[in-house]
């Protein structure tokens, strides 16, 4: 019976050292992801300030 239990501690064990590593491999994709997603938004924001830059150029040569 001491068997059994002992059998069952080290297969969960091992479950358990599976699934954390497979959160970590799932965070650091999370991180990476991250990371694109606040550099495309650095894109989007000097990309958006050069289009006001433009759009308020062009209304003050309209007037």
């Amino acid at each position: 019976m001491t068997e059994e239990k002992l059998a069952q501690l080290e297969h969960t064990s091992q479950i358990l050292i599976f699934q954390i590593k497979k959160v970590n491999k799932l965070i650091g994709q999370a991180w990476y992801e991250l990371e694109i997603a606040r550099s495309d938004l650095r894109d989007l924001m000097e990309i958006h300030e050069e289009w006001e830059q433009e759009n308020d150029l062009n209304q003050e040569l309209r007037k």
